[in-house]
């Protein structure tokens, strides 16, 4: 990979990323399925759940039953992007995300409100679509958590 080609890959990888909370803040599946996650990729939330969620659908199936009917703000800044290979990455992502949830749809502990501080810890792979989310890994450092009715 050359100058050029790494500097578009890394532009395509940041594009990934940036479908990636559209689609999760807007609940567009289809988008998540066409251009951002690989057939076979993985989420890891070890808050949740100890095991990664393995293959698109089964990710899907999580994400799109577990957020409900809130409303929800992801951003996702500096990434740090080191190339493996010519068609795959490491990726660290900040991360900050707001969710807010009906009190007939509350977060885990009853809360409404849940705002986030952490990292995105993910690997990319160049595929014949382009780059995808291989797999991806979030870590919280910091949970402010509170009941908004």
């Amino acid at each position: 990979m050359n100058d050029t080609e790494r500097l578009l890959a890394i532009e395509e990888i940041k594009q990934v990323k940036a479908k990636y909370f559209f689609g999760l803040d807007n609940k567009d599946w289809e988008l998540w399925r066409a251009e951002v996650w690989a057939p076979d990729g993985e989420l890891h939330v070890p808050e949740f759940q100890a095991e990664p969620f393995r293959g698109f659908d089964m990710v899907l199936a999580y994400v799109s039953s577990s957020v409900g009917d809130q409303v929800s703000v992801h951003h996702g800044h500096m990434p740090i992007i080191e190339f493996t290979s010519d068609t795959s990455a490491k990726v660290i992502w900040a991360m900050e995300d707001r969710l807010f949830r009906t009190k007939e749809f509350p977060l885990y502990d009853g809360s409404t409100f849940l705002h986030g501080w952490g990292h995105y810890r993910e690997t990319y792979v160049k595929t014949e679509k382009g780059w995808r989310i291989k797999t991806s890994q979030l870590t919280r450092l910091r949970v402010e958590m509170k009941k908004v009715f």
